[in-house]
């Protein structure tokens, strides 16, 4: 497998008992950018390809009657089953969620069908990057997607793991043993590459994506699997959530995976929304939870895209008359008690009069780094504040909200704390820092004397710089 294409770049939405894990996440963004600073993101039209296997149903490859338990994994009775056209219905329609934006145009096509019922058995032949840790790597690699002949293959996967054998999961195998428990589908994007240690975006432009699809959870779920709860934690974490994943559920986590496939990041936007939602401390309003959340908040709505999803979305794949028919506001966010940027803050925008009207941006996340940032690889700063080239071209804690409805809109700053609340927040690592800015002297400014007022007219951008508290 070539070198330049190994080191891919996943997002997912993961639950750990009630709450939803959150994995390489930026706030209100692209998923990745290169060290200069530019969104990876599709140029041309987006194919994607499915399997043609189940993601729930009777698959003899892969662990026989859905009805047995396989060892100890999710054993299932009387399951939801879903089968190859009802799978691919369920893709096609979330891809025509993002398709069909105000403000937004993208090229979105269905490919032909991989043809086979992607298993345990052949899954490298599919997936992109290796299995079990690293030590196996796929058959295959994005390559051909980015070359020139027209009649090389590219395959875009979308596979369904329909396996309900702990030992024959595709997700285990790809995300580590007891994945399917956390994980209800997860993408990839596979951009091009440098063969260095940092595995170096080389160009903003991708071509490729990759997408997989669980069935692991789908209720009734009955059986926990012992093998994999973890003592260090209260978790139960080898077990799907209580009563199991509802057909709606796995529906709106594939808009949402759709949303990776296509370059975009997890976002928060109302943060104490979601953190009374997850607490039941009160307050909590499911409207205003995003499809691109990172975390898990049950009886959230996905399917539907909210005001965050649209304007991020917008602002990447604009529209011909996108620039004239919203408005924007950028600036940088700066430290509690100096002029000095404040990196890896989200600020938010969030319309006068109606707070599901809000968007954010992560300060800095689109500035030019040293390198790359793979944590654990030596020689590079990794995921921190202080990988930022300063001023080359943006400052350390740039912002740009662009796609916005023209209003007045209150700005504020948030970090990434919940304060102790136990809302599971602190998972929420995002790009380009990590661990998550929950620094003292980066305080959030919602309801403070630092909030602010700016007015966003049509076709123009207001300039505003933001303090923390």
């Amino acid at each position: 497998m070539r070198r330049e294409l190994q080191k891919i770049f996943q997002g997912f939405i993961a639950f750990t008992g009630l709450s939803l894990a959150a994995a390489a996440a930026q706030a209100g963004g692209a998923f990745s950018t290169t060290p200069a600073g530019q969104p990876v993101l599709w140029q041309g039209p987006v194919v994607w390809r499915a399997e043609s296997g189940p993601i729930k149903g009777n698959t003899s490859a892969d662990g026989g009657d859905t009805g047995g338990g396989g060892g100890g994994g999710c054993a299932l009775t009387k399951s939801i089953e879903v089968n190859n056209t009802d799978a691919v219905q369920i893709v096609r329609d979330a891809f025509a969620a993002w398709d069909n934006l105000p403000n937004a145009s993208i090229d979105i096509q269905e490919g032909p069908s991989l043809g086979v019922d992607v298993n345990f058995d052949n899954v490298e032949n599919f997936w992109v990057g290796s299995f079990f840790g690293g030590s196996t790597p796929s058959n295959v690699t994005a390559a051909g997607c980015y070359d020139s002949d027209p009649n090389t293959e590219c395959l875009n996967s979308v596979i369904f793991d329909s396996s309900n054998v702990p030992e024959r999961s595709i997700v285990d195998a790809i995300q580590g043993q007891c994945a399917r428990f956390s994980i209800l589908a997860f993408a990839a994007i596979l951009p091009q590459q440098a063969n260095d240690a940092q595995g170096t975006i080389t160009s903003p432009i991708l071509k490729s994506s990759q997408m997989v699809i669980s069935g692991a959870c789908l209720q009734p779920v009955i059986a926990p699997d012992p093998n994999c709860d973890n003592p260090a934690t209260s978790d139960n974490e080898g077990a799907c959530p209580a009563g199991g994943i509802t057909l709606d559920e796995l529906k709106g986590t594939v808009v949402h995976e759709v949303g990776h496939y296509l370059g975009l990041d997890h976002t928060l936007t109302n943060k104490q929304n979601y953190i009374d939602c997850q607490t039941g401390a009160g307050g909590c309003v499911l409207e205003n939870i995003p499809t691109m959340i990172g975390l898990f908040v049950p009886g959230a709505n996905l399917n539907t895209l909210h005001y965050d999803d649209k304007v991020t979305f917008s602002r990447y794949y604009p529209s011909a008359n996108f620039s004239s028919v919203t408005c924007a506001i950028q600036g940088s966010a700066l430290n509690s008690s100096s002029s000095d940027d404040a990196r890896c803050m989200e600020v938010v925008a969030s319309k006068n009069g109606d707070p599901a009207l809000t968007a954010s941006f992560v300060a800095g996340s689109e500035a030019s780094r040293f390198t790359q940032g793979i944590a654990d690889v030596s020689g590079n700063n990794g995921k921190t504040q202080g990988n930022c080239n300063a001023g080359s071209p943006a400052a350390c804690g740039a912002y740009s909200i662009r796609g916005l409805e023209p209003g007045n809109y209150t700005m504020y700053l948030q970090n990434f704390s919940d304060n102790g609340a136990g809302s599971g927040l602190s998972t929420f690592h995002l790009e380009p820092c990590d661990p998550p800015l929950t620094d003292a002297a980066f305080g959030d400014t919602k309801g403070t004397p630092r909030e602010v007022n700016v007015v966003c007219n049509a076709g123009a951008t207001t300039p505003q710089n933001l303090n923390a508290n």
